[in-house]
């Protein structure tokens, strides 16, 4: 009876989320009325340990990265997440701004960002479309071996952070202590090939031993960490989720890397270290001060000319 139960509600979150798909298109807020359906290919893996929590107090740190244009529908353009680090500074994957499997940088204006929208295809009065004015990536990152997987996007004009539906995140600034539970939000894929959710889902997940994570990938390597449930293989991060936030004790720890499928046995999610980058990130955080500006602030702060 317990194991026909769970087969039944494994089922039923199917349905849901696949009606959740179909109805993106069906908002009232969009030009176009006809449907889109991100589902392809073949359902192998449920992220089991997918679920919305009674009261959302992470989402709003969440980022929409999308393409400049919709398909049908709002929100079918969303390819990756990100983390708002500052009102104008969003974090995230390097492998979400590089042109796929190269070290080339997108164009900014191939790029937006969505803030505020806890729900992938409507807009609401708290959604922010933002522009996109300068993208960095990490000089050594590597497309192969996704290592120094992290990059920037820097906004035309700052998030307006209002606590509730946009806020920035701090960063961890120290390596975090194996087995500690921290949290996956994102829209990324429900199982593998599966459909990308409406609504942002949590999953939890445990930090991992280096000694493991090596022994899964040769691919890791300073900066990564890797993270699951040892319990139950399926809670795990997927496409769509990449670059989005690993959130530990309420900061932001990790970054959505890379994974071998989605919920596969014996195969952890990875994620880029925040803590290691702390100084690449206070370095490209921001724009440089032009020579110019920093000559009046002499002038006035501290009243010496400044040739």
């Amino acid at each position: 009876m317990v194991f026909g139960a769970k087969i039944f509600l494994l089922i039923a979150f199917c349905h849901i989320l696949r009606f959740e798909t179909y109805t993106c298109a069906l908002n009232e807020s969009k030009k176009i009325s006809s449907v889109h359906s991100a589902e392809s290919g073949k359902y192998t893996f449920l992220v089991t340990g997918g679920y919305r929590p009674t009261q959302d107090t992470l989402t709003k740190h969440l980022v929409s990265i999308r393409g400049p244009k919709e398909i049908k529908s709002f929100g079918d353009n969303h390819f990756c997440g990100g983390s708002i680090i500052s009102p104008k500074v969003i974090l995230t994957a390097a492998h979400c701004v590089c042109k796929r499997k190269t070290r080339f940088l997108k164009e900014p204006s191939k790029i937006i960002v969505v803030a505020g929208t806890p729900k992938r295809c409507e807009a609401a009065n708290t959604t922010q479309i933002m522009k996109v004015d300068r993208i960095v990536r990490h000089t050594y990152y590597n497309p192969k071996t996704l290592r120094n997987d992290i990059g920037i996007l820097v906004l035309q004009k700052p998030i307006h952070e209002d606590g509730i539906s946009a806020q920035s995140i701090n960063l961890t600034l120290s390596l975090t202590p194996y087995s500690t539970v921290c949290t996956v939000v994102g829209w990324g894929r429900v199982f593998y090939n599966g459909p990308f959710p409406n609504q942002a889902l949590y999953v939890n997940v445990s930090v991992f031993e280096d000694s493991y994570c090596s022994s899964v990938t040769k691919k890791f390597a300073y900066g990564m960490f890797c993270c699951g449930d040892i319990y139950d293989h399926q809670r795990d991060s997927c496409s769509g989720d990449s670059g989005g936030p690993l959130i530990c004790n309420g900061n932001l720890t990790g970054i959505v890397s890379f994974g071998i499928g989605c919920g596969t046995p014996n195969t952890p999610g990875y994620y880029t270290n925040v803590s290691s980058y702390i100084d690449w990130i206070r370095k490209n955080d921001s724009k440089k001060i032009r020579p110019e500006i920093l000559s009046i602030l002499a002038n006035i702060f501290i009243g010496i000319n400044v040739v």
